[in-house]
């Protein structure tokens, strides 16, 4: 069964008038022709124009972004016609690369999206600024608290919490009823990595084609940290310099990544491209909405874009698997402003309207992600009901935030080659030595 996610959201605005009274003297009232010769019409200042602003606004491509921002920005424009927003939307695998290297141009972009677990990172390094009072209390206490301390350095935020991921593994009902598979429906249920691979075997081989991947991401090997390094985690106990994976104050990871624990989850990371050959070592554009990938690990909002642009697709969600310990990773892209901004207060107020219920609401009439907003999560009926309960479930029971810190972006940079690297067959110990050693030299400047 196809399924339908289309939920109707409907908000109530008050309006409230104010009044005001006059006051009245003992006075006579000057006649009418006496009050234009005093107040000459020539001498009324007439209103003062608003300056038009255009706003540049990046961020990364895929997963419903670009439709739902547009008309994100609709709305935003049609309340403020004096600002425009130009949108620079970058191929999801560059930008991650892209985005360091605007930051320390002459020009960035106004506004762009920074994973959460990077935010910190940024703000340390000054590329970014503090948005100030745009948030109430009321606000942050209606945000995510992980989202909240992800985007706050030294006692105020830089990135506004707007949406929140969570992974889940979006499967062909089609190929595993064909196969005789039962996916399991909660996250008590999930399987192990190794169930997994088990099970997707089966689903590949008893496949029509030939040409069928049992798993992809987004990307193929997925170069975000989001994506590949709960597998390495998953591997530990909670607590464990494993689970952990770098160290509390967030300068050292050896210890963290190079456990008996970890290079073992490395060594099952890279069998599932290289020894099963179940994930591909590049990318393979819409594998699985082409009917050429059993799974896909991805977020809430690619439902959306499947039904979109794959309406004969039947799928359905499972929840991610794991080695040793349940675990997923919580972050998302956060909307922040750049200190080189000339627009700072303009980009502000855009950042402001993006995190609010009315501006994510805008968004989700198009893409439904998972808000970052409890009231919304708690109230959008989507989230209540499979598939896309998976999604929630996790974030309550298994969520935990991407190491960061101010060297976040630096760690999320080189973890995320070092897993793309043993993806493509590299020798592990090698490429983890090599990452440890020069993660540890760069860690050491936050110290």
């Amino acid at each position: 069964m196809n399924t339908k996610l289309r939920y109707l959201f409907v908000f109530v605005l008050a309006l409230s008038v104010a009044i005001v009274g006059c006051q009245s003297t003992d006075d006579e009232p000057a006649p009418a022709e006496e009050l234009a010769e005093t107040v000459p019409a020539e001498e009324v200042a007439p209103a003062e124009e608003v300056e038009p602003v255009t706003l540049r606004f990046m961020f990364p491509e895929g997963a419903g972004r670009g439709p739902g921002f547009d008309s994100a920005i609709a709305a935003y424009e049609e309340l403020n016609p004096h600002i425009t927003i130009e949108t620079e939307s970058i191929p999801f695998g560059e930008y991650g690369g892209l985005l360091p290297v605007q930051f320390a141009g002459d020009s960035p972009a106004d506004v762009a999206l920074v994973d959460s677990s990077a935010v910190i990172s940024y703000a340390y390094n000054g590329a970014i600024v503090a948005l100030g009072d745009i948030f109430n209390q009321s606000d942050v206490d209606d945000f995510l608290p992980s989202l909240v301390d992800q985007s706050t350095y030294e006692g105020q935020m830089y990135g506004a919490p707007f949406f929140i991921s969570t992974q889940g593994v979006f499967y062909n009902t089609d190929m595993f009823a064909a196969a005789g598979i039962d996916p399991p429906t909660s996250v008590e249920e999930a399987w192990t990595w190794p169930e997994f691979v088990e099970n997707v075997s089966r689903v590949v081989e008893s496949a029509e084609s030939d040409d069928v991947w049992g798993l992809v991401f987004l990307s193929n090997p997925p170069g975000s940290i989001s994506w590949s390094l709960p597998v390495i985690r998953s591997n530990g106990e909670p607590g464990s310099n494993t689970f952990m994976a770098l160290s509390a104050d967030g300068t050292e990871v050896s210890g963290y990544l190079d456990t008996p624990e970890a290079m073992e989850a490395y060594q099952f990371w890279q069998d599932l491209y290289v020894e099963h050959g179940l994930a591909p070592q590049g990318d393979v554009p819409d594998a699985f909405g082409n009917g050429q990938a059993a799974t896909m690990i991805s977020f809430s909002a690619w439902g959306s874009v499947l039904n979109n642009v794959f309406p004969d697709l039947n799928w359905d969600i499972m929840p991610i698997p794991y080695l040793e310990t349940h675990i997923v990773h919580a972050s998302h892209f956060m909307p922040t402003v750049a200190a080189k901004s000339d627009y700072q207060e303009e980009a502000k107020a855009f950042v402001q309207f993006l995190s609010s219920t009315e501006g994510f609401m805008a968004y989700y009439d198009v893409t439904s992600d998972m808000p970052a907003r409890i009231s919304l999560l708690n109230g959008l009926e989507e989230f209540q009901v499979r598939p896309l309960s998976i999604f929630k479930d996790e974030l309550l029971t298994v969520a935990h935030a991407a190491p960061g810190g101010p060297g976040g972006a630096i760690y999320g940079d080189i973890v995320g080659s070092l897993l793309v690297d043993i993806a493509q067959g590299a020798d592990i110990e090698a490429a983890v030595d090599a990452a440890v050693t020069e993660l540890d030299a760069q860690l050491t400047q936050f110290k």
